[in-house]
């Protein structure tokens, strides 16, 4: 396998004119796992530490009695000069192909460099930030305690008129009771238009609380979203993100990976 990879590696480089870039790479993929295969199996049986043995056995020690002669190399057989030189350096362009695909192969991908650098960056806010964000959160607190409330505050009408007494009204004449009756509903009438008065007061006064509160809320949550927009949660009112908002307290690098 080793060798059939070493073969494909070299076959490889004469398809860069015939194939293009793509037929390259998946061949150049190929080559590299079937030559790491046929390595790891030499490797691993043992069998490529025999062979180196016995090739330097044999180099040096020629069995007695044999004239065992060595098959000279095509560049050590009087081959053409020419041909040696272009079979030696035509591997070059080919190695460096190889050794740019593994580099591209082993770094990280453009999806996780964004990443880690969007990580990176959240870090960096949040030392950036944290010693004036409790000041920035406790303001955002009281402002939504103070929303809340005004808006829990409910109008209190003024006590009405006493009712007339039936008892009472039995022991009076007629006319006193009539007198009695319309003095009564005088009162009533009287308190109705005050109390609507002093309700109509209390709610304009109330509609200025309200928006004063939600004032002071918007300007609250707009210096917490300037550290970190993610601090709130979306929705109106606005409320605090607890998860992002412990972990931008704590600053801890592995909270953000």
């Amino acid at each position: 396998m080793l060798l059939v990879g070493l073969e494909i590696l070299e076959f490889a480089f004469e398809v860069i004119d015939l194939g293009g870039l793509a037929a390259l790479a998946g061949l150049i993929e190929l080559g590299l796992q079937l030559g790491q295969v046929g390595f790891d199996v030499l490797q691993g049986s043992g069998v490529l530490g025999l062979l180196q043995l016995r090739a330097v056995r044999s180099a040096s020690i020629p069995p007695f009695g044999v004239n065992r002669s060595v098959e000279p190399l095509p560049c050590q057989s009087g081959g053409r000069p020419r041909v040696c030189v272009i079979r030696r350096f035509r591997l070059l362009p080919l190695l460096a192909v190889v050794l740019l695909a593994s580099c591209r192969s082993i770094g990280p991908s453009p999806q996780e460099r964004e990443r880690l650098a969007e990580q990176q960056r959240l870090l960096t806010l949040c030392e950036r930030n944290q010693e004036q964000l409790p000041a920035v959160l406790k303001r955002f607190e009281a402002a939504q305690k103070q929303l809340a409330s005004v808006r829990d505050s409910a109008y209190s009408p003024s006590a009405p008129p006493k009712p007339l007494d039936p008892d009472e009204q039995r022991r009076l004449t007629i006319y006193d009771q009539q007198t009695e009756q319309d003095l009564y509903e005088q009162a009533v009438d009287a308190w109705r238009r005050q109390e609507s008065e002093r309700r109509e007061r209390w709610e304009r006064a109330y509609a200025q609380r309200e928006a004063a509160a939600v004032e002071q809320l918007t300007t609250a949550a707009a210096a917490v979203r300037q550290i970190h927009p993610e601090l709130l949660l979306a929705g109106t009112p606005p409320r605090l993100n607890n998860a992002e908002v412990e972990r931008f307290s704590r600053c801890q690098p592995e909270r953000f990976r």
